[in-house]
């Protein structure tokens, strides 16, 4: 069983040799940051964090047990407290399979890394808060969450009895 410190320090070190080899030399690159992975926790089947490195910011989800086959580049709505997001399937072999939804990229927007740490952190607990339903909200804002809500049921009354003259009258004003 993996934990959070040792799987954060697992992907800050795989990401950190990328941008040590891959990435060395890139324009994209922020000289002013580094890696860090912030954040991460057990949610559902996945561990779930922020990954800030020079390049980009992106939410991560690793699969607490094997997850696919899937292709690299494949896509899928991720289920999270506040809503859904589009997360992209990557490899990389130090630590297998993940989703990633991008959050920033390129990273050219934070001066310093205490800036872009902080922002994970905002972010990440934005997306792993669990929405606070509004007083006026006519449940569009659950359905655009992806949680249709269910309609109210639709209070029925049946209809006043016929007296017995408008039984007669019933087929009045039907011509031929």
């Amino acid at each position: 069983m993996t934990d959070a410190p040792a799987l954060s320090a697992r992907i800050e070190a795989a990401f950190s040799r990328i941008a040590a080899t891959r990435m060395a030399g890139v324009p994209v690159m922020n000289p002013a940051l580094s890696v860090a992975m912030r954040g991460l926790h057990r949610h559902g089947g996945h561990w779930v964090g922020v990954l800030v490195t020079p390049w980009f910011m992106n939410l991560l989800l690793l699969p607490v047990a094997e997850e696919g086959p899937w292709r690299v580049g494949a896509k899928t709505a991720l289920a999270l407290p506040s809503g859904h997001y589009e997360g992209i399937w990557g490899h990389e072999d130090e630590l297998g399979g993940y989703w990633s939804c991008s959050l920033f990229s390129p990273m050219f927007d934070f001066a310093d890394q205490e800036t872009a740490v902080a922002t994970a952190d905002a972010a990440l607990a934005e997306i792993m808060a669990v929405p606070e339903p509004d007083a006026g909200d006519d449940g569009m804002a659950t359905i655009w969450a992806g949680s249709p809500a269910a309609p109210p049921p639709a209070k029925v009354e049946p209809p006043p009895p016929l007296s017995r003259r408008a039984l007669f009258r019933l087929g009045e004003g039907a011509g031929p």
